[in-house]
């Protein structure tokens, strides 16, 4: 099996990606980890975004982020790449990252060691505008 390419990341590109990180870092559970040259972001145990910080999957300008936990398909196929073309896009790409934020909160167990995945037992991603 042949690895994916790893595309080195632009100085504007880690500047963006430092200031999503920086946003995501407040919103409640959120961890994150140095992994293959990015920053993986959990929510308690579930990755939901990749970032570049040396490399990036696919496009040296996009970040990576989870489309559905627990999704039946291949590994490769619950992951969505977007493109970012400078700070300008960071109110759409923290929008993007949110929803993958959300949906990393479904599954998990609450009091008496019941799942709940319903849309109105997870919260709002805290997101704010840029600027």
């Amino acid at each position: 099996m042949e690895r994916p390419k790893m595309a080195r990341v632009s100085e504007e590109m880690r500047r963006v990606c430092a200031l999503l990180g920086d946003e995501m870092l407040r919103w409640d559970g959120v961890t994150v980890r140095p992994m293959f040259g990015m920053r993986a972001f959990y929510r308690a145990k579930v990755v939901f975004a990749m970032l570049p910080e040396k490399r990036a999957l696919g496009s040296p300008q996009a970040i990576a982020y989870k489309v559905a936990p627990g999704a039946t398909k291949g590994a490769g196929k619950k992951w969505k790449l977007f493109e970012i073309a400078g700070v300008e896009e960071i109110g759409a790409a923290l929008g993007v990252l949110g929803e993958a934020y959300r949906k990393a909160g479904r599954g998990r167990r609450k009091k008496g060691g019941r799942v709940c995945g319903h849309d109105s037992c997870i919260e709002e991603v805290p997101v704010k505008s840029p600027g």
